[in-house]
């Protein structure tokens, strides 16, 4: 598959993010040159919850490192709320971007209170307005129990949401997270994810890296997907899936979970569904034949709609590429 930009979305409001043409090659004397970059171009609109999506080596994070100059690319330019960034992030511009990376770790020896303190010292807080501070965002990611434990104790999801704490420290407008919830289990990671949904709607953009799709599916405004180095869709989340419905055949149907006697009768297979009192059938059949049979029953769907969703759309984009 091409590795052109397939749709981008150029977004009405004001930028918060700006990667113009980004160039980055790897050198090593042992290994043949990684071409981490090639062009890469993306504006992220203020207020927007994007979630950047791409293959292992798609270049997502050299992209993010680039951003936090981490890592100065070989041609290109970034921009934060229009300025154009130069070799390092001035302390102002630091205080204005928080960041969780897959790899951050709080100092192990410090209680969660001791380094949301530090974080805030280091932030240029003090005295009333650090403790308000540290007040406001323990509220805001429901760390409360964590504050005496030692870091070194915490599981991985304890972790990261007190590594969220210390990342929206400040209110920061800008909030990167880099596979935020990677190795966290399921009840862990959609407690984290709800606290990533929370940040919604608050004037703050969020750029999430994640090979999770079914966790910016439910968190991010916005979908980017990167394929080699290179942009190649960039949209709302709402217009992505709404135009990918239009082009997939197969239907997802639903019926009252009232009916689950009559559908067991006639051998038809259920699942509960995300719509309250209704169940998805399994369809094990083609689609018109299954609602001749339930109409003859007198059984009508409540809802019939394409089955879509980013993984459908992801794996179209990519070519299956493997994560």
């Amino acid at each position: 598959m091409s590795a052109e930009v397939v749709a981008v979305e150029v977004p009405s409001a004001t930028t918060a993010v700006r990667f113009d043409d980004l160039h980055m090659v790897f050198v090593s004397r042992l290994a043949t040159p990684v071409q981490a970059l090639r062009g890469f171009t993306m504006e992220v609109p203020e207020g927007a919850v994007v979630g950047l999506l791409g293959p292992n080596g798609s270049g997502k994070t050299t992209a993010i490192s680039c951003l936090l100059r981490l890592l100065r690319p070989q041609r290109g330019e970034v921009y934060l709320w229009g300025d154009r960034l130069g070799a390092d992030l001035p302390a102002a511009v630091r205080r204005r971007i928080g960041v969780l990376l897959e790899d951050t770790r709080l100092p192990p020896f410090l209680s969660v209170r001791d380094a949301l303190t530090t974080v805030g010292r280091v932030r240029g807080l003090r005295a009333q307005a650090l403790r308000t501070e540290i007040d406001r965002v323990v509220a805001q990611t429901r760390v409360e129990p964590l504050l005496d434990r030692r870091v070194a104790v915490l599981s991985k999801g304890q972790a990261r949401r007190a590594g969220l704490a210390a990342a929206l420290v400040t209110d920061p407008p800008l909030l990167i997270l880099d596979e935020p919830s990677a190795g966290l289990d399921v009840s862990a990671r959609e407690e984290f994810n709800d606290l990533v949904r929370s940040l919604r709607g608050h004037e703050r953009t969020v750029l999430i890296a994640s090979h999770l799709l079914g966790d910016v599916e439910s968190t991010c405004t916005h979908v980017a997907i990167m394929q080699a180095g290179r942009m190649r869709l960039f949209q709302t989340s709402e217009a992505l899936l709404r135009e990918a419905r239009q082009r997939h055949a197969e239907k997802d149907i639903y019926v009252e979970g009232t009916l689950a006697g009559d559908l067991e009768r006639l051998g038809v297979r259920f699942e509960p569904s995300r719509y309250p009192g209704l169940v998805r059938l399994i369809v094990e059949e083609p689609e018109h034949e299954l609602i001749g049979r339930l109409a003859a029953q007198r059984i009508v769907p409540s809802r019939i709609e394409p089955r879509v969703s980013l993984v459908s759309v992801y794996l179209e984009m990519t070519g299956g590429a493997s994560e």
